[in-house]
């Protein structure tokens, strides 16, 4: 009897005594809405339309949740059964797996008998990915997609502006392009970690038309593509473009520098929100995901400059408003306003959550002392969990091993009560310090795969030492597939800032080695 090696581990698997074989002789039959579960299947069997060796259904059923699927391999015929597409999907993703460990005799996969019962235990399992502070290419983006669908992640969030450019198209203020996804050094620079300027020009952003490739590669993977505009901090390359956005209207440029600025839109200026509403409205229609992405973070580090902005102080006393922070919530507010005239719903990171911000924002934890504040927060909001020592994956593998991201339990942080809104788990790569293919996957795999089984398989089936056992098989897989996994899994580590460049010139990769070891 076989077990096959499957992540996220389903949540209830029975397995059978007895064997099934399917080939490219095999059909593959399936209802018409369910063509892209059917194909997944279809494609790496290479399947004939009137083959007759065996057959495989995927059926719609009306009884399962959201997402949930039931995969049975009987003497009979391979079914999947689904209530929606994400399920049928899923069901087939599945299944995939289970082919590609099968035995192989005559052309034939010979199959164990086994059934499945499988449903998400959290409706939201996000990765987000920085295309802002280093910039990948749409096969890059799409690849990372790729390895997503087959870990049953479902959220895409797509961080696309910056202090460090503005990587997204926009036809009504070209200069955002021109000007703003543009910077003159390709690495950022630290002097702590002895990284200069290089003095070579950085200019990238996505076209309207890679975006809609983009989003629509992904939908057909189950994934939702939520976009990010950072606001009203994090908005030195919005800055850099369009001076009169700032408090004081004067020139700045988009910085090379790594970390946080203090650049921050004027609240007291009507410009800005004329502005928003133009550039929301044209960023919205490119993405059909009902969310949007707002930022929110940081925003304290230009209270300063608020204080001494004559415009922003007016407006706070017109609004009767005691503090900076208070402006921030009213500014989100009223961002949230022009979002509803396009169908969306914001979320924001937990920096700027109130009693006082609109309750249909939802909130995105990710500091280790907001943890009470989103606890209160979730029962009046959504809420997604991203904590920081968990889940940040640009951190070294000594602060963030596997182990512990695949020990992450929500109930121990707080969230016990059904009347808590907290609708699911994201992972973050930050990309400061990654600037290629390479050094990506080797920040995000193998913690993706302990993070994709934390997000969807309840907490009581899981297990670390059964995930890792069944982590060799992916690894092998990964290997065959070129992804460039870490055979770092704890321990020392590499430091965010030496994961920099690891895809890069080889002396590149010596340098932060050598520095590493000056440690």
């Amino acid at each position: 009897m076989v077990k096959y090696n499957i992540i996220p581990k389903p949540n209830s698997y029975i397995s059978g005594d007895s064997e099934y074989s399917v080939s490219s002789d095999t059909p593959v039959i399936c209802f018409e809405e369910f063509i892209e579960a059917g194909k997944l299947i279809s494609d790496y069997l290479k399947t004939k339309p009137d083959g007759s060796d065996g057959s495989i259904h995927i059926k719609h059923v009306g009884n399962l949740a959201r997402e949930a699927y039931a995969l049975k391999i009987t003497n009979d015929g391979v079914y999947i059964y689904a209530s929606d597409k994400a399920g049928a999907y899923y069901g087939a993703v599945t299944f995939k797996t289970i082919l590609m460990q099968s035995k192989k005799e005559n052309g034939k996969a010979i199959l164990n008998t086994l059934v499945i019962e499988d449903a998400p235990d959290n409706a939201y399992r996000g990765l987000m990915l920085d295309c802002c502070r280093h910039y990948f290419d749409v096969d890059t983006v799409k690849s990372m997609l790729e390895n997503m669908a087959f870990l049953k992640l479902n959220k895409f969030h797509w961080h696309l502006s910056e202090d460090q450019g503005f990587r997204i198209e926009s036809k009504l203020f070209p200069e955002l392009n021109e000007i703003g996804s543009e910077r003159h050094s390709r690495r950022l620079t630290n002097k702590t970690l002895g990284f200069e300027s290089d003095g070579e020009i950085y200019k990238h952003y996505y076209t309207q038309d890679e975006v809609k490739d983009i989003v629509e590669f992904a939908a057909k993977r189950n994934i939702e593509v939520i976009p990010e505009i950072d606001l009203p901090g994090h908005t030195m390359a919005m800055l850099a473009s369009i001076p009169s956005l700032s408090c004081d209207g004067e020139k700045r440029e988009v910085t090379d520098v790594a970390g946080i600025s203090d650049a921050i839109l004027c609240a007291g200026n009507e410009e800005t929100f004329v502005f928003l509403d133009k550039l929301l409205g044209e960023v919205c229609a490119l993405f059909p995901s009902p969310v949007f992405h707002i930022g929110g973070d940081e925003a304290f580090k230009g209270y300063k400059i608020w204080e001494n902005c004559e415009k922003c102080q007016a407006r706070k006393n017109e609004l009767g408003l005691k503090d900076e922070k208070a402006l921030q919530v009213w500014f989100m507010n009223r961002v949230c306003e022009i979002l509803k005239k396009y169908g969306k719903t914001p979320v924001a990171w937990d920096d700027c959550m109130s009693d006082d911000l609109d309750g249909s924002i939802a909130g995105q934890l990710w500091r280790q002392n907001a943890v009470s504040v989103i606890k209160h927060q979730s029962l009046k909001r959504d809420i997604v969990l991203s904590p920081t020592m968990y889940f940040y994956f640009d951190w070294k593998y000594s602060i963030t091993p596997l182990k512990k991201v695949y020990k992450f339990n929500k109930y121990k942080m707080g969230f016990t009560k059904p009347e808590q809104r907290a609708r699911g788990l994201e992972c973050e790569l930050w990309t400061e310090w990654i600037d290629g293919k390479d050094a990506l996957e080797f920040s995000a795999f193998p913690r993706v795969n302990a993070f994709a089984e934390v997000a969807w398989t309840k907490l009581t089936n899981r297990k670390y030492k059964d995930f890792y056992k069944r982590l060799g098989w992916y690894k092998t897989y990964m290997k065959l597939k070129g992804i460039n996994y870490s055979r770092i899994e704890g321990g020392f580590g590499l430091s965010r800032a030496f994961i920099y460049h690891l895809g890069g010139e080889g002396s590149e990769f010596k340098k932060s080695m050598e520095l590493k070891n000056q440690e």
